[in-house]
């Protein structure tokens, strides 16, 4: 009897649904520090491969708000069940190309990795290891780090080993997970194609700012989220000015506000390490306000310098024509944290004193 081939467009989404669930807990739990392992459940095999999954219905963006590609002329569109993935393809030899964009604060969590190398029967690795195996990559012009998994045997019900090649990078607030999936044999032939089609993506702005509470809310199947968890310890107390509107917190937005007759939105939120550091920043807020870039020499005439409860931070003020914010980047202890307003240009000039106020009364807790 012939043996079924896996499928794996089917199974690309069965690692979609397992990163759905460790959002969800990412999101509304929060993370440790320590290095975990996860046992993920092996999906059965169909003895046929799996229909085309229906479109999602969804109000997800549109990808090409958030990245611009070239698709090379033997992928196929596809769609996934989850609505995470913003781009998902089928090649030929039943292999797959998707896209995932997750919270930047998991593009560095050895549990991603540990679930491609569950996926193709390989053990899980520590955060040292995980350093070790990544080989530099550019993705849209951009720095970024690849692992390339082969398992040793077939899985259960399978008569191929599998392979996985993840590339990911971080923008902003949002790391961006690449795949391409398929058994050995199979990824061979599409590997230049794929980091060819990694190297020539353009990013767009909106792709820096995914609206993950969004996202959850949306992707079918997604139960309802728990509330957010209580503000953690070491979080920071402020002050709302009179006028200000403030909104229900979300898992993103630590501080949620709105200004100006809701024209304008207040956000505060962490990011681990540097978020890319300022001048990737600077950039990216300017580009959201139509304004152009500018490089390393051109951060002191675009920025200012402030304290914000006796630790350095870096204001940015980025107004357009049309729209307009107001940052202050603000890294300190070993994270980033972010003060934003962003709106209508009138409205964030005339809430500009308001903003400073609020992020002059900005309080960490002391040790």
């Amino acid at each position: 009897m012939e043996k079924s081939q896996p499928n794996y467009l089917r199974d690309g989404i069965f690692i979609v649904l397992v990163l759905l669930a460790v959002l969800s807990f990412e999101l509304f739990s929060g993370t440790g520090s320590e290095v975990r392992t996860y046992d993920v459940p092996k999906e059965k095999v169909a003895p046929t491969a799996a229909p085309p999954v229906a479109a999602a219905t969804t109000a997800k963006p549109d990808p090409g708000t958030l990245i611009r590609f070239t698709k090379p002329e033997n992928w196929i569109d596809a769609t996934d069940a989850t609505g995470l993935a913003t781009l998902s393809f089928a090649l030929p030899g039943n292999a797959g190309v998707s896209a995932i964009p997750l919270p930047a604060r998991l593009a560095n969590d050895p549990m991603i990795i540990n679930m491609w190398r569950e996926q193709v029967g390989l053990g899980p690795v520590d955060e040292a290891s995980v350093k070790s195996l990544a080989k530099p990559i550019s993705i849209g012009g951009k720095p970024g780090r690849m692992f390339d998994f082969a398992g040793t045997k077939p899985l259960a019900g399978q008569d191929k080993p599998p392979r996985i090649v993840s590339a990911s990078l971080v923008l902003g607030q949002v790391g961006w997970f690449f795949k391409l999936s398929g058994s050995a044999g199979a990824i061979e032939p599409h590997f230049g194609n794929f980091t060819n089609f990694l190297a020539k993506l353009k990013f767009q702005p909106a792709a820096s700012e995914v609206n993950f509470d969004k996202l959850m809310a949306e992707a079918p199947g997604a139960s309802k989220p728990p509330p957010p968890a209580a503000p953690s310890p070491d979080a920071p107390t402020w002050t709302k000015p009179a006028g200000w509107a403030e909104k229900p917190r979300t898992a993103m937005r630590l501080g949620n506000f709105t200004a100006g007759s809701d024209q304008a939105e207040i956000t505060v939120m962490t990011f681990p390490g540097d978020v890319g550091g300022l001048l990737a920043n600077v950039n990216r807020w300017r580009g959201q306000a139509g304004l152009p870039p500018i490089d390393a020499a051109g951060l002191a005439n675009a920025t200012e310098q402030l304290r914000v409860d006796g630790t350095s931070a870096t204001l940015v003020e980025a107004i357009g024509a049309t729209n307009g914010s107001l940052s202050v980047y603000h890294p300190t202890e070993g994270q980033t944290w972010v003060y934003k307003m962003s709106g209508p240009s009138d409205v964030v000039t005339a809430e500009k004193s308001a903003f400073m106020e609020f992020v002059q009364s900005i309080r960490f807790p002391t040790p």
